[in-house]
């Protein structure tokens, strides 16, 4: 057996209860916070190198699989450093929690069969449940006891659709289904799945939850609830779609293009009204789950209606990779996004206390602008390049129609993201800032590669060539 492929969940596993072990005998923030960045470090490294073909006790290692991986254990580095200026003590139990959390994201972007992709998951959901309530003030328990209330019902619809997926097919893994006819059993799976993670990926009518867990959280949670918890859901959903129910691909499409343009528009008609900061993050990041979601209408539109085995297949890969790459730059953008609220010394922060940002920190204010202009999808952002890949994807397969809608929505969104840009040059500033090295340079670092992902067009090229599934 190739232990090696196996090193990075091992090493996240004991680097875990070391946390533990060291923070219970010296609770320094610092030291904690350090040891967890070099531990995942160390675990992107190993997961870097050791992603050949391999598969072992239910795990698959490969380039598609290493980069999903790849992508969780960066939307927790992101948190690391922020979260020394949003945690209130027992940082041994915090970051010892991020450390399992990792892993637990590892193990589901390794694995196609159901019963571990969702223990995973819910390993992944649980730590988030206690993260976001970890300051115990009233803001974080409300917003906590509301996502853990929504994601259990999530939860059921999950376990009820596995269940019945299993009395269809007879098996849990994805790779084992050759042929999926039209059964009563496995539609009733579909149903419940897609409501199921429905719920986790917030997209409307189940994004509720999010506007208000959001607003509750510690930015730095917020950050990542709004992206690594959101992105690993879109993930396993993606593997479920693609593998489990070709049967069902019309019906997929119908559905998804549908939800897809009721997400989008609402997350942006209803941001544009908002005047609390936090909560137009909040719904921008449900308008984004509308973008990430077309990707499914697309890769079922391309399966279903083109009859030419080699362009739809074709189109698929370019669907995937896609998604890929959108996912890679929504953490930066999004979870950068969220960082930026602890810039400002407030619970409930308005749009208005961002005001003098530009003359406090011209540096902070230009990074947050950044991070807003790629999330409206301007160019030289990576948020420009992930839009103009999905648009083109959707063009080429013959559903401009859905592309228009796509590209109305961000031109609405450009008007609230412009209002907060508009509102951090106004100088008279009406709050304190907080510009401390741990939120100022990871905000400044999530800019710089959201500007890095903005060039490399030749890392989608690289996509599209490991973009099986």
């Amino acid at each position: 057996m190739d232990y090696e492929y196996f090193y990075s969940i091992i090493l996240l596993g004991i680097a875990g209860f070391v946390a533990l072990a060291f923070g219970i005998r010296k609770d320094n923030k610092k030291a904690m916070a350090l040891f967890t960045l070099i531990v995942l470090a160390l675990a992107f490294i190993l997961s870097l190198i050791f992603s050949n073909n391999y598969s072992s006790y239910g795990l698959i290692f490969n380039d598609f699989d290493s980069f999903w991986a790849l992508i969780f254990i960066a939307s927790s580095m992101m948190i690391v450093i922020p979260s020394l200026n949003d945690i209130r003590g027992r940082y041994d139990v915090f970051y010892s929690l991020i450390i399992f959390m990792t892993l637990t994201m590892l193990v589901s972007a390794y694995t196609y069969n159901l019963l571990i992709l969702f223990v995973s998951f819910e390993g992944v959901s649980i730590i988030t449940y206690v993260l976001a309530a970890y300051n115990k003030t009233r803001r974080n328990l409300e917003g906590s006891l509301k996502y853990f209330i929504i994601s259990t019902v999530g939860t059921a619809f999950n376990v009820l659709g596995i269940s019945f997926f299993y009395l269809g097919l007879r098996t849990f893994n994805l790779f084992d289904v050759n042929h999926i006819y039209f059964d009563k059993a496995v539609l009733i799976a579909f149903i419940f799945i897609i409501i199921g993670f429905g719920f986790k990926l917030a997209i409307f009518p189940m994004q509720q939850w999010a506007i208000d867990t959001y607003d509750g959280s510690p930015n730095s949670i917020s950050a990542f609830l709004s992206t690594g918890s959101k992105i690993v859901a879109y993930m396993i959903l993606l593997k479920i779609l693609v593998l489990g129910f070709s049967a069902f691909y019309n019906y997929v499409f119908y559905f998804f293009a549908i939800l897809s343009i009721l997400t989008m528009t609402y997350g942006n008609v209803a941001a544009l009204s908002q005047n609390n900061l936090k909560r137009i993050l909040a719904y921008s990041s449900v308008s984004q789950a509308g973008y990430l979601i077309l990707v499914y209408a697309l890769i079922s539109y391309s399966y279903y209606n083109i009859s030419s085995p080699v362009p739809a297949a074709t189109y698929i890969r370019l669907g995937i990779a896609t998604a890929m790459f959108y996912s890679l730059v929504y953490i930066f953008m999004k979870g950068g996004s969220f960082i930026a609220m602890s810039l400002i010394r407030k619970d409930k922060i308005m749009i208005d206390d961002i005001r003098g940002l530009s003359k406090k920190s011209p540096a902070s204010a230009f990074s947050f602008w950044i991070l807003l202009i790629s999330l409206a999808g301007v160019p030289i952002t990576g948020g420009f390049l992930a839009k103009y890949f999905l648009f083109f994807s959707l063009v080429a397969a013959g559903l401009w129609w859905l592309a228009v809608i796509a590209i109305i929505n961000s031109v609405i969104s450009v008007f609230y993201y412009f209002r907060i840009i508009r509102e951090s040059y106004v100088y008279d500033s009406r709050v304190e800032f907080n510009l401390t090295p741990s939120v100022k340079y990871s905000l400044i670092a999530t800019a710089v590669l959201t500007v890095a992902f903005g060039v490399v067009f030749f890392l989608y090229t690289y996509l599209v060539g490991i973009a099986v599934i």
